[in-house]
């Protein structure tokens, strides 16, 4: 007599796993896309993170992305829905726009609010439109294989999710225009020289020169942390006022999309 076996119980996929270790929490996200990650809800993930580590913030979260999370396919897949068959109205994709803007903000000042000093990591390709959260970041590193890929000159997408706001504070508004209109591709030494990227490490070694900065940083004084990240915040106000404009843009480009496009 057959038995069939039972399937096995496969476990949902999450967006990320935390590990927490000596003055240090480690995020290692998964290789999501951005699409699975909206469909899935799994940024409620994030939100949880940050309302626990907002209770008993560690001196240094790490962030690091894997290749394939933010890359430009990612994105694209994002704006198209999850297949061709799957047919998008102009006025969903313009609620979906909306949506993964709140979200980018909402991350974003999440780690802006949070009294641990941040690094990010990113390795592979990256959408610089996908790159905001991890310019929000206090610390930045790339592995040498990193290409920040400009989509703003092909994609119907305005530079928002704080781009702007944000690189022009790293690297003045100048560079930032030739950024967003003329820069197609971008190395991570080339992102390293304009001040975009504090540390450019080998690929094999990642993650791991990724921790050994955060356990130098970790190692400083908990309040000099804290007090630096709160003094380097504080230099570049206004950007509440900005916000509140941004998500005014977000919400006109959603309702002009369809005629636009």
């Amino acid at each position: 007599m057959y038995i069939r076996k039972p399937k096995p119980v496969r476990e949902p996929p999450t967006a990320f796993s935390i590990e927490r270790l000596a003055n240090i929490t480690v995020l290692r996200f998964h290789a999501l896309d951005m699409l699975a990650w909206s469909e899935l809800s799994l940024a409620g993930e994030m939100w949880d993170f940050f309302e626990t580590e907002g209770r008993d913030p560690s001196p240094v979260v790490v962030m690091l992305a894997p290749p394939g999370l933010l890359d430009r396919r990612s994105l694209e897949r994002l704006m198209r829905g999850s297949s061709d068959k799957d047919a998008r109205t102009d006025s969903e994709l313009s609620g979906r726009i909306v949506r993964q803007e709140n979200t980018i903000h909402r991350i974003i000042e999440n780690i802006r609010g949070l009294h641990s000093f941040v690094i990010g990591g990113v390795c592979g390709e990256v959408a610089l439109r996908a790159a905001a959260p991890f310019f929000a970041c206090d610390y930045h590193i790339a592995s040498s294989d990193s290409v920040f890929v400009n989509t703003t000159q092909d994609l119907p997408l305005v530079p928002l999710g704080c781009l702007p706001w944000l690189l022009t504070r790293m690297v003045g508004g100048a560079k930032t225009m030739q950024l967003l209109l003329d820069v197609p591709r971008l190395s991570a030494t080339d992102a390293q020289d304009l001040g975009l990227v504090n540390h450019v490490t080998a690929p094999d070694r990642f993650e791991e020169e990724a921790l050994e900065v955060a356990k130098r940083i970790a190692s400083l004084p908990r309040l000099t942390l804290v007090r630096l990240k709160r003094s380097m915040i504080a230099s570049c106000d206004d950007f509440s006022t900005y916000l509140e404009r941004e998500r005014n843009w977000t919400g006109r480009y959603g309702a002009l999309h369809g005629k636009e496009a």
